[in-house]
């Protein structure tokens, strides 16, 4: 049966229009796999005279293990980024005798033969061959390879539940998330050393091989959590049958006092709920939170504040350059029914500026702690917070009626270039640039507060006079809408 269900996959991916309107995508990521891969390949042949060269008093192997748990805190970050749930359209099998549990094995298991999964091995293999091998034997050597494999599939198995349940119970992502920075933090200040722990742990398995069963029970654990999830969520999510006449306001019924504007940011709100990609750009905005760590502990960048101008717009604007880029392509699927309702543009755009406007202030509030690293810092998020609500904003505006291409909302993230165009790059110059090319006569000039000011001036203006730029934005639409219409028909 899992062969069978194997050759159907197969089938529907080949003979897809969208495999073929995407060939030569793939083919250029094949040449970059095979590519990477070959890398990845000689780094692991070499990988013992390398740590030898650069710990010549330590142990090649003990060295290696003892860098292994933060691989695997760096792979869970980059799962969560860009792996894909798996997935099986089971509708077509409901009328046969096939059982639920074959179902559910089969898009488990077909997560195992992913890139994120098999590319370690290129790695792990020949490093056990030239450097665990010699040292404790093939058979030891093999189940140490083991342990590293079944810790690989325990990271892809975790993600895929904690992903799953981000949309029913986003609190056990968040505690799952916070356990992981938490880790993070006590290593940094030196309170749980990882590597002396990774070390220790996957040292152990040579030493004492039975000890493989740990990360292999703990794999079989969440294979199983995963296994009893899906098999309790996937016929209620496959033949629940709802008959809906107009948008319910019921998950967010605190928007229903704003009128028909907040209707429409509901329906926006669950448009990003209910879809991967722009889920995926919510989830990159909120680790834009920690984009000043790389900046506010270094005192060269403190010293001055043009870099800090740009790192505050970025945090305080991380919203607007992830998620409003693709305006209005995230309605581009329904954007011909939209023009025949009775929705003006003016009604179209406020309802943006008033979903965009919430989440900054609420970005710039999590990042107040920044001002622990200094005062400095909170003025400066304080007049980008300002200038991206009043100015740049209204820029993403201007520049979205150049946005013809259709969206595919069921797709994510990775390695997905639907929408993305000249137009976006020739908006990110006056919305990342502008501000510091503001400040810089201020600056040289020995006036980096008024610089700071008059940041903060051009945004306040802009939000004293957003209707009138609300209104200059819908004008602008109307001269561009059946361009739209037909750019997103054509590439449909």
């Amino acid at each position: 049966m899992l062969q069978t269900l194997l050759a159907h996959q197969w089938k529907a991916d080949f003979r897809s229009s969208v495999f073929q309107k995407s060939i030569v995508l793939n083919i250029i990521l094949g040449l970059l796999i095979l590519y990477f891969g070959s890398i990845f390949l000689v780094l692991g042949f070499k990988l013992d005279d390398i740590l030898v060269k650069f710990f010549p008093n330590q142990n090649p192997i003990a060295v290696f293990n003892g860098a292994l748990l933060y691989y695997f805190c760096i792979d869970l970050f980059f799962r969560f980024m860009i792996q894909e749930m798996p997935v099986l359209a089971i509708q077509p099998y409901l009328h046969l005798p096939v059982p639920r549990s074959k179902l559910v094995h089969y898009v488990l298991l077909k997560s195992i033969p992913s890139f994120l999964n098999l590319l370690p091995l290129l790695v792990f293999v020949p490093f056990m061959v030239s450097a665990v091998v010699p040292a404790f034997g093939l058979g030891v050597a093999l189940l140490w390879l083991t342990a590293l494999f079944a810790c690989t599939l325990l990271n892809n198995y975790l993600l895929l539940y904690f992903k799953r349940q981000l949309s029913s119970k986003p609190l056990y992502t968040l505690a799952f998330g916070a356990v992981i920075l938490a880790v993070m933090v006590l290593n940094y200040y030196d309170l749980l050393p990882l590597q002396t722990v990774s070390r220790a742990a996957f040292g152990a398995i040579l030493e004492q091989p039975w000890l493989v069963a740990v990360p292999v029970v703990l794999l079989a654990a969440a294979y199983g959590i995963n296994f009893k999830f899906l098999s309790n969520n996937t016929y209620p999510e496959e033949l629940k049958v709802r008959k809906v006449t107009q948008a319910s306001g019921s998950d967010f019924a605190f928007l229903n006092r704003f009128g028909e504007i907040g209707r429409l940011v509901e329906l926006e709100l669950k448009l990003i709920w209910r879809h991967k990609r722009p889920k995926s750009l919510l989830t990159i905005s909120v680790l834009f939170l920690f984009y000043g760590m790389l900046f506010y502990r270094n005192d060269t960048y403190m010293d001055g504040y043009g870099i800090l101008i740009f790192v505050g717009i970025m945090i305080t604007g991380s919203s607007v350059f992830n998620y409003g880029q693709f305006l209005p392509g995230w309605q581009s699927a329904h954007f011909d029914a939209l023009l025949t309702q009775r929705i003006s543009p003016y009604q179209f755009y406020r309802a943006k500026y008033w979903l965009f406007v919430p989440v900054m202030v609420l970005t710039y509030l999590l990042a107040l702690p920044y001002g622990l690293f200094g005062y400095k810092i909170i003025l400066i998020n304080t007049a980008a917070l300002l200038y991206n609500i009043g100015v740049n904003v209204f820029v993403v505006f201007f520049f979205s009626v150049y946005n013809t291409e259709r969206l595919d909302l069921s797709k994510g993230s990775a390695f997905n270039w639907q929408g993305v165009g000249i137009s976006k790059f020739v908006m990110m110059m006056p919305m990342m640039v502008l501000p510091i090319l503001i400040y810089l006569p201020f600056g040289l000039t020995g006036m980096p507060l008024v610089g700071l000011a008059t940041i903060a001036g051009l945004g306040l203006l802009g939000v004293i006079f957003q209707r009138q730029l609300l209104h200059w934005t819908a004008n602008h639409f109307m001269k561009h809408k059946y361009k739209l219409a037909t750019g997103f028909r054509q590439s449909s």
